[in-house]
């Protein structure tokens, strides 16, 4: 542990000195509730939730949208590495492979915490954003969220070889598979085609988890089947992270 705590002190760092990430996906998803949430409580009205506001969607939904970034931050992190030379610094010093790599995650996953703490926060203090169910089946699914979003980076990290893949990559993840899943707007609006593959995406699990909580005041048990789901694509990436790394002989490597 005393050297992740290292590895993550550093990684905090660089993150305090490029504020970009945390604007991103703290400041963007607020930005963009207060723009759209007037639109889609129209569409909440028509599509039979009179009661809610547009914040009760447009809070969880922008904030599983850009939580969704931090799989390329991940990756970045230890693209980093290589370009500066000093991945086998790391690799050759006492730390083991897998003190580097909690060492790394453990800063992705505090922003994360960070992220839902602050858009789900002030989506309530400043956009009336209500939770009408459970709570804690609001922090079942977030919880699962969370470690869905690791595990993904860690799996485009032992996939991607350059920085162009990365970018490419990172920016499917939120906007592609979020306007699939219906984290970009409502699943009731897209084509009928798209809810047949919808359930595909951790987005879709992870909207109707909130969704159930947040627009409908469902109990906590309406939470553990979006959490499992969750679950079930971190258990899939681990495995293609794992599958990875041991091609690469536990070294990352990219071009």
């Amino acid at each position: 542990m005393r050297h992740s705590v290292a590895v993550a002190s550093n990684e905090l760092r660089i993150l305090r000195r490029d504020p970009s990430w945390i604007i991103l996906v703290l400041g963007v998803p607020l930005v963009l509730v207060g723009l759209l949430r007037n639109g889609v409580h129209a569409i909440l009205v028509l599509s039979g939730h009179p009661g809610v506001s547009g914040a009760d969607f447009s809070v969880p939904a922008q904030a599983v949208t850009f939580v969704f970034y931090l799989p390329a931050l991940i990756g970045l992190s230890f693209l980093r590495e290589h370009t500066w030379g000093t991945w086998d610094r790391l690799r050759t010093s006492t730390a083991t492979t897998t003190g580097i790599v909690v060492g790394k995650l453990i800063p992705v996953v505090s922003l994360g915490m960070l992220q839902m703490a602050v858009v789900f926060g002030l989506g309530g203090a400043a956009f009336g954003l209500t939770v009408r169910g459970s709570v804690a089946g609001v922090v079942l699914v977030v919880a699962a969220l969370l470690i869905a979003v690791v595990a993904m980076g860690t799996a485009i990290t032992s996939l991607v070889h350059t920085a162009q893949q990365l970018n490419a990559v990172g920016n499917i993840a939120p906007v592609g598979l979020g306007a699939i899943g219906g984290a970009l707007m409502p699943l009731s609006t897209l084509p009928g085609w798209v809810h047949h593959i919808a359930p595909a995406t951790p987005q879709y699990w992870a909207m109707r988890g909130f969704d159930a909580m947040i627009l409908s005041g469902q109990g906590i048990a309406s939470a553990v089947l979006p959490a499992v789901m969750l679950l079930c694509f971190a258990a899939g990436f681990g495995l293609v992270a794992l599958a990875g790394l041991r091609r690469t002989a536990s070294r990352l490597s990219y071009g």
